[in-house]
């Protein structure tokens, strides 16, 4: 990928705890209209590279680009005005409002973009007729839509999620994938930190894997999960855990 193709980038981000290098000069790219999954074992340094990736933590060297900007010094409230969309592990809705009201105050807060994106989302995930339903009322697997709602409702450019299917039954992660590879198919740019690999297969474009704080592996699906380092790192673990 070329420097003029990519909407995100992200340049030898090195990050330390300590005595913990959590992030080691990781390299990544991210055109428009890319769904790409970050995967990788427990402590591989995905929230890391995610807490990076929005502005809750700031790199120890390296930089982030996006959309020909530098932004590795704004606060995660700066790169969403400039078209970035955050969710994270915890959903954030506010239970005590509506649907509409926690959409309205998700608009807020500058300029929003084009939400031909958040309106298809809206509509597929069945939220467009629960607008006056309490948030509080809504199942596990709906709040979850509707922080990717939330994220979606000022027309971001890109959309980092953080595990969003944490939770969700396989019919309603698979109705999450749909719909997130149909907005990737309408030219919206999607990074997914997950660990569920059913998930991964559906919508992955590209997969990244990191390992100890680096990348140790990039390609589609079929490329990544045919090395047996891989799978001895990851996806391994994952069958031996589910015996």
């Amino acid at each position: 990928m070329s420097d003029g193709d990519a909407l995100l980038r992200a340049e030898g981000l090195c990050k330390r705890f300590g005595g913990v290098v959590a992030a080691q000069s990781i390299d990544f790219a991210l055109r428009r209209g890319e769904l790409r999954c970050v995967i990788g074992p427990n402590g591989a340094g995905k929230s890391t590279f995610f807490s990076l990736l929005c502005g809750i933590q700031r790199p120890d060297a390296g930089r982030i680009v996006f959309d020909g900007r530098d932004i590795t010094r704004l606060k995660p409230f700066q790169r969403v005005r400039l078209g970035i969309g955050l969710t994270f592990q915890t959903n954030r809705a506010f239970h005590a409002m509506t649907v509409a009201e926690n959409l309205e105050t998700a608009r807020r807060g500058g300029a929003a973009g084009d939400d031909v994106h958040f309106q298809t989302a809206l509509a597929s995930f069945g939220l467009a007729a629960q607008l006056e339903r309490p948030a509080s009322a809504l199942p596990h697997h709906e709040l979850q839509w509707l922080e990717i709602c939330m994220a979606l409702r000022r027309g971001p450019l890109l959309l980092l999620l953080d595990e969003p299917t944490a939770g969700m039954s396989p019919a309603e992660t698979a109705r999450t994938a749909e719909v997130l590879t149909a907005l990737a198919a309408d030219g919206l740019a999607i990074a997914v930190v997950e660990h569920d690999i059913a998930f991964v297969r559906q919508v992955a474009q590209t997969v990244t894997v990191l390992h100890q704080g680096a990348v140790f592996a990039e390609g589609s699906f079929a490329e990544v999960t045919a090395r047996d380092d891989v799978r001895r790192i990851y996806l391994g673990h994952v069958h031996e855990a589910a015996a």
